[in-house]
């Protein structure tokens, strides 16, 4: 077993390697969508501060729906899923599996985030859930 659990608390998993044929799943609020197609904008692939990669599940240990309910407010967000080859495919992008105590699945898509990363990204994914349309009132 894995000994990077934090402070030593919860389950520690093993870390496995991600095969190219596997998928991720990533969670997007719905401020990330189109509001006129539902689609992810290139934005929801940039790093936010403190982040060394995009948060994903790997869907050897989760399904869309789990993924979601991690959220904390699965109802303002939706899941789209790549095909981690796909991902690697992209200039600069690795994806390494990064197990938390609370989740197996946990895996990160690291490199750096470039306008054309972005724009690379916004091709290769699907929806497995809609992302909901942004409220009138935000």
């Amino acid at each position: 077993m894995a000994d990077d659990v934090d402070g030593g608390i919860g389950v520690a998993w093993d870390i496995e390697e991600i095969p190219d044929h596997d998928h991720l799943y990533m969670r997007l609020h719905r401020m990330w969508a189109d509001p006129t197609t539902g689609e992810p904008v290139p934005g929801a692939f940039k790093l936010r501060r403190g982040e060394d990669g995009l948060s994903t599940d790997w869907n050897k240990y989760s399904t869309p729906e789990e993924s979601r309910l991690r959220s904390k407010k699965p109802e303002d967000n939706g899941i789209i899923v790549m095909q981690v080859g796909d991902v690697r495919s992209i200039p600069g992008q690795e994806v390494y599996h990064k197990p938390i105590p609370d989740n197996r699945a946990h895996s990160e898509i690291t490199g750096e985030k470039s306008t054309e990363a972005r724009l690379l990204f916004t091709r290769i994914y699907r929806i497995a859930i809609a992302i909901p349309p942004l409220s009138q009132d935000g």
